[in-house]
């Protein structure tokens, strides 16, 4: 992959605060309103789907011991909280699955971090917002994180943080303080304070509940960030630049803030954010879609193969080309390409039903994954960024034949988008696990006529509590 060149604009931090600040809802794009309302649907299905897994349950225990006042709803149960308490429930949900929305550039999830935070806020705590002040704030949380994102990637990623703790936590804040109208000086420092909470360490992919505790953090850190702006509790005004003790200089080694900057108000980085079709990182998606290609053109099965080698860049092999080795935790099968390419080939998805408990042990999948060799394609990490998934597949079956397939974007990326239908039957799955019929199709209708909702949030809230 081609290093970024270190880069600083100076008064970055306060362009995209200002930006930001007088941003109106007259200002987004017919399809950006759109897009909102993709992010917005997918992330409360992931969220509703997350909801009753071991790691939310643990967070949930955690914040009703602080009892706080129960104004906004845990999403997928019957459990109401204070703002930041569902914040950091349903952000935790929202990235609990591998199934959340991604900014591939950025290496990011910005709707485990900036949809709950944006939802608690606005069933009441803080104020009465309508639907046009929901989706404008959303558009900022995106447009700000996913740029803030850009700066750092990946080189923040390769020295090992965890970009979902540290951008999301910028992204859930530009929302809120959009959502709370803060002037541009405010807004300064509801992003100081963000990049002085921004956290999160990548070791937690190889096996640990905390990968999906980092998106929730970040919501909710996010509405700290801005409350306490609002209130007038300063953050560093030059967070992004700044040369010693800046976000940028210290998580980054290289380093570009022109992403942050370039094209604001124009070029909307929002546009570029993706969704997910399986269930695992999206570093491994674009082998799934490789994988899926030869197993459908070929009719090859799984029990057959002997062996396949699967070249990308170096971010891909570090993110997940490692040996599987099973360890009890969900998280390490769908963060590792050789468990989830040997399941792919023997079932034929990698969805929900292929990251089950008894499959992780499995000494089918297991053998077959361990036939699965993962390494650094030169061509493939020179290119530019935007491809810095691809991968060129090899299957090599028992008898000799081999079968090849290139894949450059994942299913769900902005140059290989989902329709809006596949995104609603992935929002219709993913919800009626939990929720009733009649609550998911609620949803619905809310999500599809947001713009003109009075009282959203509260109605989003009631219909989110509506379990089987």
């Amino acid at each position: 992959m081609n290093a970024p060149t270190t880069f600083v604009v100076p008064g970055a931090t306060r362009d995209i605060a200002e930006f930001a600040a007088n941003l109106q809802y007259a200002d987004i794009p017919d399809d950006l309103i759109l897009n909102a309302k993709q992010c917005i649907r997918d992330s409360l299905g992931c969220g509703v789907f997350g909801a009753p897994t071991p790691w939310v349950q643990a967070v949930v225990r955690t914040v009703n011991l602080l009892g706080q006042k129960p104004t906004a709803s845990a999403w997928g149960m019957k459990v109401k909280v204070d703002p930041l308490g569902a914040a950091f429930i349903n952000g935790t949900a929202a990235q609990g699955y591998e199934l959340d929305d991604c900014h591939d550039q950025s290496m990011s999830h910005y709707g485990a971090g900036v949809v709950p935070a944006v939802i608690a806020s606005s069933e009441g705590a803080f104020g009465a917002f309508d639907g046009k002040d929901m989706i404008r704030a959303t558009v900022a949380g995106y447009e700000l994180g996913t740029r803030i994102g850009n700066t750092v990637s990946p080189s923040a990623f390769h020295r090992g943080f965890h970009p979902c703790g540290l951008t999301s936590t910028f992204g859930s804040a530009a929302a809120i303080a959009k959502l709370l109208d803060l002037d541009t000086d405010q807004y300064v420092s509801a992003l100081g304070l963000a990049g002085s909470q921004a956290a999160g360490l990548m070791a937690a992919q190889f096996g640990a509940m905390a990968k999906r505790f980092h998106s929730g953090k970040a919501s909710q850190n996010g509405i700290i960030a801005a409350l306490c702006a609002r209130e007038g509790l300063t953050g560093v005004r030059d967070v992004l630049e700044a040369p010693y003790g800046g976000f940028c200089s210290t998580y980054s080694s290289e380093y570009d803030l022109s992403f942050a900057t370039n094209g604001l108000g124009s070029d909307w980085e929002m546009r570029r954010n993706g969704f997910k079709r399986y269930s695992s990182l999206a570093s491994s998606q674009t082998s799934v879609d490789a994988l899926r290609a030869i197993r459908e053109k070929a009719g090859i099965k799984g029990e057959d193969v002997a062996k396949v080698r699967i070249g990308t860049t170096e971010m891909v092999f570090v993110h997940c080309g490692w040996p599987y080795v099973p360890n009890g935790e969900t998280i390490g099968a769908q963060m590792n390409l050789p468990y989830t390419g040997a399941v792919t080939l023997l079932e034929g998805n990698a969805f929900i039903d292929q990251y089950t408990d008894d499959k992780l042990t499995d000494p089918t999948i297991i053998d077959l994954a361990n036939r699965i060799e993962v390494y650094v394609d030169p061509e493939l990490d020179a290119r530019e960024k935007h491809q810095m998934r691809a991968v060129r597949v090899t299957v090599t079956m028992k008898d000799g034949s081999e079968h090849f397939h290139e894949q450059t974007y994942r299913s769900g990326h902005w140059r290989n988008p989902m329709s809006e239908e596949v995104l609603k039957e992935k929002f219709r799955d993913l919800a009626s696990r939990q929720l009733t019929k009649e609550a998911v199709a609620e949803i619905e209708r809310i999500i599809d006529n947001l713009e003109n909702e009075e009282a959203p949030a509260a109605a989003l809230g009631a219909a989110l509590q509506q379990v089987r």
